[in-house]
């Protein structure tokens, strides 16, 4: 089963039993997050509805739970002592005009710092969309983009989606007195229309998750279509519907100090980076 790191989109092939029933805690190698991963096909349990019940009745003058504020209590209550008389009490002399002079009137509010508050929250939304709308152009130009996409809640396409890794067990060979490791899987289009074939990225890890060997290569669904000498990042191959592939590849000379391997997709534009 293919797993995604919720924080970076990094993706890892894992063996279903490696989860178990009841799921289990994992962390990205990439970034270091640690979630919990459920196994395939468990869903989340919806929240329960808000009832009437679960709300807590209204609170009193006093701050006693069980009563409703009216009228009697905002206001219209006996008058405090000493203010009955409170509206035969005289207005008070008129300011002197001299006063008013010497204190001129404050300048009016200047309207251009509103205006240019307004352009400003124009451009940012104008911006905002444009990226939203122009996402996918954005990403088949630049796929480190499509980080920012997804860390901010946007729907990205990732490298291998519809596709699944199969992992089969690896084996040692000697070949004229050289170690090599071979790697072997299948890939299965798990979609119901073709998709089209990354590479694949094939790491050796020690026990610190630290990628000590890796070997990038190329998914082939028909041979025919392949040129003699092509170099990468070749172009890209379709796998039909139902459809799966069986890798193999070998490692000359394997790490000595690596203790696991790890397959994933690549894009074939990153292909070419060392």
């Amino acid at each position: 089963m293919i797993i995604t790191c919720p924080d970076c989109s990094k993706k890892y092939s894992v063996k279903t039993e490696a989860i178990g029933p009841k799921g289990r805690t994992v962390r990205c190698k990439s970034c270091g997050n640690s979630w919990h991963q459920d196994p395939p096909g468990v869903k989340k349990p919806e929240p329960a509805p808000v009832t009437e019940h679960d709300i807590p009745p209204p609170f009193n003058q006093e701050g006693a739970l069980g009563a409703d504020f009216n009228a009697d209590q905002m206001g219209g209550g006996p008058v405090d002592p000493g203010f009955e008389d409170a509206d035969k009490i005289p207005d008070p002399p008129p300011i002197p005009e001299q006063l008013i002079r010497n204190n001129p009137k404050p300048a009016p509010k200047k309207k251009k710092g509103i205006v240019g508050w307004i352009v400003f929250l124009l451009l940012i939304a104008g911006i905002g969309a444009g990226g939203y709308f122009a996402k996918d152009i954005l990403i088949n130009l630049w796929p480190p983009i499509a980080k920012v996409y997804d860390m901010v809640g946007f729907d990205v396409p990732h490298v291998g989606d519809g596709l699944d890794i199969r992992e089969l067990p690896p084996t040692r060979e000697d070949e004229d007195g050289v170690d090599v490791l071979v790697v072997r899987a299948e890939i299965v289009n798990i979609v119901e229309e073709p998709v089209a074939l990354p590479y694949l990225l094939i790491e050796l890890l020690d026990p610190l998750d630290r990628v000590v060997q890796r070997k990038k290569m190329p998914l082939i669904y028909d041979e025919t279509k392949v040129q003699a000498g092509a170099e990468m990042p070749m172009e890209q191959q379709m796998l039909p519907a139902g459809e799966t592939i069986k890798v193999e590849t070998k490692i000359r000379r394997p790490n000595p100090t690596a203790t696991r391997l790890q397959v994933t997709f690549l894009d074939p534009r990153e292909a070419m980076e060392p």
